[in-house]
């Protein structure tokens, strides 16, 4: 039986919408991405050697951060395609920073980086907490890499806004990041730093997310933090 070859129509190749199939690209490595993050877990609790451990921690460090880039990229594919809607709830802040800080504590710890937060008890705010999560996950791990030893966080309210301010010790946003909007930075990329501008990016989208009475969130950002170090602020209406 003569063998029938099958070839790929290439006008249904040209309308393929890209984004749509490099959410799809997306979604399958982040599945596989949990299996290698879960896999490491396993070892790590098996392993007695420090310096094993310590690498394997590393692994994990650097896994989770893909996981949390990826994560990025899909709710903002969503957010374009207009598949995702702020889930806006009233949130206690300080539990909800206990509960995105905790999963940093120990790498700051072996790092040498003091935490401090400074919220009341009783503030609550109306936020969608996934979105701003992930601006905290963006946060913390660059702050994992620049801070030298010393984080502070700040919460509270103010002209009937939220915000949320995180200083560190480290070196600053270089100059160039003044110049430009969150969405600017994110048509921005730099092969000597690879560095996309997506977390800034999303932080930007989620901000805006939070809209009240005609008023939408913002991020800012300066070198008023320790000692000259960075200072990114969000806030929501």
């Amino acid at each position: 039986m003569k063998q029938r070859n099958h070839f790929l129509d290439q006008s249904s190749i040209k309308s393929m919408d890209f984004s749509t199939v490099l959410a799809g690209c997306i979604h399958d490595m982040k599945n596989s991405l949990s299996i290698l993050i879960n896999k490491i877990d396993e070892i790590s609790v098996t392993i007695e050697d420090s310096k094993s451990r310590c690498e394997l921690e590393q692994l994990q460090y650097q896994g989770k951060r893909i996981n949390n880039h990826l994560i990025q990229l899909l709710v903002l594919y969503r957010i374009d395609q207009a598949q995702y809607f702020a889930h806006i709830r009233e949130t206690g802040i300080r539990d909800f920073l206990a509960d995105a800080l905790d999963p940093y504590m120990p790498l700051f710890t072996k790092n040498n980086i003091s935490f401090s937060v400074q919220c009341d008890d009783d503030l609550h705010w109306y936020l969608d907490s996934d979105l701003i999560h992930g601006v905290l996950a963006n946060i913390m791990n660059n702050l994992y890499v620049y801070a030298k030893s010393k984080v502070e966080i700040a919460a509270w309210q103010e002209n009937q806004n939220f915000v949320l301010q995180i200083k560190d010790d480290g070196p600053g946003y270089p100059a160039e990041m003044f110049l430009m909007s969150a969405h600017d930075a994110q048509k921005r990329f730099s092969f000597k730093s690879s560095n996309t501008g997506l977390g800034l990016y999303f932080s930007g989208v989620a901000a805006e997310m939070h809209q009240n009475k005609g008023k939408e969130g913002y991020i800012t950002i300066n070198n008023d933090g320790i000692d000259g170090g960075g200072c990114f602020s969000i806030i929501l209406p």
